[in-house]
């Protein structure tokens, strides 16, 4: 959820703990998968949520059917991976050596990436989904964010877990027509990668970047490897 203000979140706080402690299984919380909690924890940072909505946009072909909007949901798979590659190398190297590898560390760090995308019709989407984009819409136009008759499209998108596909998190995103038109931009533009101009390659350039960017530490998770 997307809040104008602290206080606005606290006022907020009585309807949304309903969907915010539990997952659509009924699992608290600290139980998710660690994928979804790198989702939850980044959904509130403008820089790497910029990079996300321009995934959106593509998705749904925003610039040439904004009405996808109201006729699909999108579903983006997600996981986390290790990155530590001096550990991922000495370990193959006692193994081709016939040696036992050194033993792993009580903690690793591993990286959030995206899998796929998937759009989902009205029919399939989750009802808890069209309810926390509904709420969301309510805040917006509380703060100001959403005005009536606007052009301004409220997107309904969710992560879900590749390590556990009934592990979600929603996240409503607000898209402007400006956002629309940059996206649309790029298709003519030849200083930019071609990856760029596609839901795919969008996807791949956020992954590649999660992994050189330093300033992405959202993007990091400790895991326990026990």
């Amino acid at each position: 959820m997307g809040y104008c203000s602290k206080e606005c979140q606290k006022a907020d706080w009585k309807h949304h703990k309903t969907i915010c402690t539990k997952t659509t299984t009924g699992n608290t919380a600290t139980s998710r998968p660690y994928a979804i909690k790198v989702a939850e924890k980044m959904i509130g940072d403008d820089y790497i949520m910029s990079h996300i909505d321009g995934i959106l946009i593509k998705a749904l072909d925003l610039e040439n059917h904004p009405e996808n909007a109201d006729r699909y949901a999108v579903g983006l798979t997600c996981r986390v991976e290790s990155t530590d590659t001096k550990l991922a190398s000495e370990t193959i190297m006692h193994l081709l050596n016939g040696q036992e590898p050194p033993p792993l560390p009580d903690k690793v760090f591993k990286l959030f990436q995206i899998g796929k995308h998937v759009l989902l019709s009205n029919e399939y989407v989750p009802p808890t989904l069209n309810d926390v984009a509904a709420r969301q819409r309510e805040i917006w136009e509380q703060c100001g964010r959403l005005q009536p008759g606007s052009k301004e499209l409220v997107i309904r998108a969710l992560w879900v877990s590749e390590e556990s596909k009934w592990s979600t998190c929603y996240f409503p995103r607000l898209i402007t027509p400006e956002m629309i038109d940059m996206v649309a931009g790029w298709k003519d533009r030849d200083d930019l990668h071609d990856e760029m101009k596609s839901t795919e390659g969008l996807i791949k350039m956020f992954d590649i970047r999660a992994l050189t960017d330093p300033s992405h530490k959202k993007l990091t998770i400790m895991v326990s490897t026990k």
